[in-house]
């Protein structure tokens, strides 16, 4: 009688262990896609190894096609718009071996960034020939290390938005401007990101948020951004206030540096080829 009660106990607290152990068990993450895009659906395309280690993607709404470019040689690629093969021969802006972060268009001009704050130009002369110049450096004190560049038309401006820079602290992301027209680089931050915001809003704990690529959405007027250190997508304001944080699959998103938009909204992100080809998803866009 005294074995069965013993028997009986044990059993009784073999249960509440086991309830207690699967009451423990981790939930599965659901990523959540950002408004009017849905990440479950996807067309991806795989692109050539010559742009294995892609950094930047911009679409050229007047050739319609993609305009690339590799991380450590000075030249860009034009991709074909189905299925983002290379077409002809890559145009070589600057010889050097360099540290090429991202690319950015006004009009038929190119703008490609170099981490620590330089900006090359190429443009189109009147018998149709390109030809590169080299815009100089932005003149902040320090080290510096850019990655992100995109064009604001409302401002007339180039904005690079800081990966790491000695001036910002834990708080704060900064974001400087060129403007091509007229005064060439401000040393005043643009405006900065809240990065105490960005940890607030975040489904999940992560590193350190650190741009990548940003964008301003064609239709939204909104900014996003992609931290690829982090595995993260910010929606802000033009002025950078941030709305929104959404983490970016690492099965999906093993490396993403490129960032691109068309006029119709559908939403281009490039992941650097980690072990394999680099890769090139379109996201349709929902109004």
């Amino acid at each position: 009688m005294q074995r069965f009660k013993f028997s009986a106990l044990a059993f009784y607290f073999l249960i509440i262990s086991f309830g207690f152990l699967f009451s423990c068990k981790p939930k599965k993450f659901i990523y959540k896609s950002p408004p009017h895009y849905n990440f479950a659906q996807y067309v991806p395309f795989k692109l050539d190894l010559a742009i294995k280690e892609i950094s930047g993607i911009i679409w050229d709404t007047q050739k319609d096609q993609f305009i690339a470019h590799n991380d450590e040689k000075g030249q860009i690629y034009f991709l074909d718009r189905g299925g983002g093969a290379i077409i002809g021969t890559p145009y070589i802006f600057n010889p050097s071996k360099g540290d090429y972060e991202d690319i950015a268009m006004i009009g038929q001009e190119v703008y490609v960034l170099i981490s620590d704050g330089t900006i090359y130009k190429i443009g189109i002369d009147s018998t149709g020939k390109r030809n590169s110049s080299d815009l100089g450096k932005i003149g902040l004190s320090g080290k510096n290390d850019f990655e992100t560049l995109y064009y604001d038309a409302e401002r007339k401006a180039l904005v690079m938005i800081c990966k790491n820079c000695e001036s910002d602290n834990k708080q704060t992301i900064s974001a400087f401007a060129y403007y091509p027209d007229s005064i060439g680089f401000v040393t005043e931050p643009l405006y900065t990101l809240d990065a105490a915001k960005i940890k607030e809003l975040s489904p999940r704990e992560t590193s350190k948020f650190q741009p990548s690529a940003a964008r301003l959405h064609p239709i939204l007027k909104k900014l996003f951004i992609i931290s690829s250190a982090s595995n993260q997508l910010i929606i802000a304001s033009s002025t950078g206030e941030v709305e929104g944080v959404y983490m970016l699959a690492k099965k999906l998103f093993p490396q993403p540096e490129g960032l691109t938009f068309k006029s119709n909204g559908e939403m281009f992100i490039a992941n650097e080829g980690v072990t394999n080809k680099a890769t090139l998803l379109k996201f349709i866009y929902t109004p």
